[in-house]
């Protein structure tokens, strides 16, 4: 990948190394180093985002005051502010006016190309004394590299934010509309304008070559609007090399993955910013087009000497990424780690990256993808939520599982105790050991309840006695009669899942299926699926007018199972916490 570096008017090269960000949103400071693409992980709230805003607001601020020539300027003439009210944008609390007091701060830091002398450029901003008003200060200690930053002429940033839709009709516009419009994180509303000026400039076969060449297939755009009959831009796209006028399509039956692509390349080729700020592009977007959103970053990065920054959730866009590609991990609004790729990309692959939580002291992850009734379950015990939480994640090989969650408590400041959840399945004790060896390897404990699963917690006779408010005589009458009704379903579900089982433990030792469920016997409690048969049971309530609400009330048995691993550390030893 080729040096990516930025020329100021008078010709002099520089290159951008990093941005620390103090004061501003979820940052109370946070320093990011910058590779040619910087993609920007971790958890809801993390400050990813913030990152993003932030340097796009600290811009807008110096352009501002630079193309005013005042230190203080009025909101409303500021290009971007991600609030209507300034002030609000402060770190814990809002911007103050008083020497001294709040402000946020963003600086830059770089330097020129073959040099090994540092440039830096200072943007502080705060509240004015005057109401509606945004105080800017900027500072810097090389010539030239300010005048990079804060040309009014230019859009150094460009800020994508979301999944940026593009509105079905646009009036034509000129350029200094649309510029402004792109400097306002608004150009997915001028997005046919845009490509409309870039056939201006007789570049959009320039357009069709990238786009093209990220998708792997060829790519033709009509773009038609006259001045004396036309109230609307029309721009059209067509996938084939030598299109007929069927094959065209409006903007609005593009793919999502089409048109962010297309997006991307268009905003980077008319205006020429230095920093692209992509904010969560993977949202709603399929995993195969990710890759072609990845690869047109890239791109970007390589053809435009654009440094690219991304918030993102998505395993997928680091996946195959080129090494230059820097991973930062934030949490809590501060920088995580930027130095363990691989940990990362493994927790975005489990689903357990978006939900850690630093201040937790024990976190249970669940495979359940609806853990609500382990949740209810939890709560009844009376932990506070900084005590014990349950989070989940995607089940994948255990041994790649085990290692990350070992890192992971490795890598938090706080080292929470992790514990495993899964359903026990129909596993004997035996293979359940199997399974739960490389967890315990790396000393992550594992719970499995000895039931099937979660919901046969709450459809045993003593949980249907008591949610329903009937004799337990009664509740196990209806249990039973439900079960010998559904006999052949629920067999036919416990010959299933041990089939499952005997596949993975091919080793052997496993008993036979016909041994662990006799033909012609009732089951034992721990050969029902739960699942099915509290959807039965409940409907056999609803029958006979009894209360059916069996998942509104807490299972005594599995809250007490819960509360016997929580109070021991996994090796028999009093593991305390303050229960309410």
């Amino acid at each position: 990948m080729t040096e990516i570096a930025s020329e100021t008017g008078d010709g002099k090269p520089f290159k951008i190394d990093a941005v620390r960000i103090r004061n501003f949103k979820k940052l109370k400071d946070a320093r990011i180093e910058l590779g040619p693409i910087t993609y920007l992980v971790g958890g809801n709230n993390s400050g990813k985002s913030s990152v993003l805003q932030a340097i796009h607001t600290a811009v807008s601020c110096a352009q501002t005051s630079l193309d005013l020539g005042e230190k203080v300027v009025a909101e409303t003439s500021l290009r971007y502010s991600p609030v209507a009210d300034f002030a609000l944008l402060g770190h814990g609390r809002p911007y103050e006016n008083r020497s001294g007091g709040q402000r946020g701060v963003v600086d830059f830091e770089g330097c020129a190309l073959g040099s090994a002398d540092p440039a830096d450029y200072h943007i502080e901003m705060y509240k004015a004394r005057n109401h509606g008003n945004v105080g800017v200060n900027r500072t810097g200690i090389t010539p030239g590299f300010g005048q990079l930053i804060s040309d009014p002429q230019k859009l150094f940033s460009v800020y994508v934010p979301g999944l940026a839709g593009v509105p079905h009709r646009e009036e034509m516009s000129g350029y200094a509309a649309v510029f402004r419009k792109a400097a306002s994180g608004d150009a997915n509303l001028v997005f046919r304008n845009i490509i409309r000026l870039i056939d201006h400039r007789d570049q959009l076969q320039e357009l069709e070559r990238l786009v093209g060449d990220v998708l792997s297939m060829p790519v033709k755009f009509d773009v038609r609007f006259n001045a004396e009959r036309d109230l609307y831009v029309n721009v059209r796209m067509a996938i084939s090399e030598n299109p007929s006028e069927l094959d065209y399509l409006p903007v609005d039956l593009w793919g999502t993955g089409i048109l962010q692509v297309t997006q991307i390349f268009a905003y980077v080729l008319l205006f020429s910013p230095k920093l692209l700020l992509v904010d969560e592009p993977d949202s709603h977007l399929h995993p195969s087009r990710q890759h072609s959103l990845g690869s047109a970053l890239e791109k970007v990065s390589d053809h435009f000497g654009c440094k690219v920054v991304v918030s993102t959730h998505s395993r997928h866009l680091l996946t195959g990424a080129s090494e230059n590609v820097r991973v930062v991990w934030m949490k809590d609004g501060r920088v995580e780690s930027t130095d363990q790729r691989e940990l990362t990309e493994l927790l975005l692959d489990l689903g357990a990256l978006d939900q850690l939580d630093n201040s937790t002291k024990c976190i249970i992850y669940t495979e359940d993808g609806n853990p609500s009734l382990l949740q209810r379950t939890l709560d009844s015990l009376g932990y506070e939520q900084n005590e014990v939480r349950i989070a989940t994640f995607n089940g994948i090989n255990n041994s790649f599982a085990a290692q990350a969650f070992h890192d992971m408590v490795e890598l938090l400041d706080s080292a929470p105790r992790v514990i495993i959840h899964r359903d026990r399945d129909f596993l004997t004790s035996e293979e359940l050991a199997k399974w739960s060896h490389p967890f315990e390897e790396k000393g992550v404990e594992v719970f499995c309840p000895k039931l099937c699963d979660v919901e046969a917690y709450y459809c045993t006779a003593e949980h249907i006695a008591e949610a329903a408010g009937i004799s337990l005589d009664q509740a196990t009458r209806v249990r039973s009669a439900v079960i010998q009704d559904h006999n052949a379903e629920l067999r036919k579900k416990f010959r299933n899942k041990r089939a499952n089982v005997n596949k993975t433990y091919l080793d052997g030792g496993s008993p036979r299926t016909e041994d662990l469920w006799p033909e012609n016997t009732s089951p034992k409690d721990d050969a029902i699926y739960g699942k099915d048969l509290l959807k039965w049971v409940t409907e056999e309530l609803n029958k006979q007018e009894l209360k059916s609400q069996l998942i509104n009330k807490p299972s005594k048995s599995l809250a007490a199972e819960l509360r016997n691993v929580l109070q021991s550390d996994g090796t028999g030893v009093e593991f305390r916490f303050n229960v309410t």
